[in-house]
């Protein structure tokens, strides 16, 4: 399977493209500009020792057979406008939040459509979309040496893309997919983000993530 990260030259983005490549799938590190994507490219190509490819974002999702969208929400959904011909037919995955800080803390930002998924979902609509990777702790995911286990809440309309998502989940050591139910539920999902960051602040804690117990 080839899978895209568009936008993956963040801390998130790197995660993915090096715990996905390692596992053996064809991984396209997208970008808007094709000279940082081939330059993120090489650089986790060298982190893992084998050869991955950059493009941009276009071509990338061209390319690919599901994508990742780990694109701050501001821009996040203005790509995928420009991109919902080349994804239609696809397993798009968002990890999308859309928060903002204010001078108390972070806070998710309340869409008309309910949450970021279910605003990509309105956008691509030939695409079949689930969230996903929402509260991972992105600097220590990034990190092939840490030691981690977190559950991710998947959420989604579409039950095989769902399957899919999480069975690939689940091949990443020390994640455990939970079937968290339809997309509208993504609200729910998105909103611990900020809540996990306020509370990492506020008690001097690092990395924090979510396992249910």
């Amino acid at each position: 399977m080839k899978i895209a990260v568009l936008g993956g030259t963040g801390s998130l983005g790197k995660g993915l493209v090096l715990r996905l490549a390692s596992l053996g799938y064809d991984v396209i590190v997208g970008s808007r500009d094709e000279k940082k994507a081939n330059s993120k490219a090489e650089e986790y190509g060298r982190i893992l020792g084998t050869d991955i490819r950059g493009a941009d974002n276009r071509n990338a999702a061209k390319m690919c057979d599901m994508a990742i969208i780990t694109i701050p929400w501001k821009h996040a959904f203005d790509t995928a406008e420009s991109l919902k011909d080349v994804l239609a037919g696809k397993i798009v995955v968002s990890p999308v939040v859309p928060m903002e800080k204010t001078d108390k803390g972070f806070v998710y930002v309340s869409l008309p459509e309910g949450s970021a998924a279910e605003r990509l979902a309105s956008i691509l609509k030939e695409s079949r979309i689930v969230s996903a990777y929402h509260n991972i702790p992105a600097k220590k995911f990034a990190d092939l040496n840490a030691e981690f286990e977190w559950d991710v809440a998947v959420c989604g309309d579409d039950e095989d893309a769902k399957e899919v998502v999480m069975g690939i989940t689940n091949e990443i050591k020390g994640l455990r997919a939970l079937d968290a139910g339809g997309l509208s539920n993504s609200r729910i999902v998105e909103s611990l983000t900020p809540l996990l960051i306020n509370i990492a602040v506020n008690n001097g804690m690092r990395d924090l993530g979510v396992k249910f117990v």
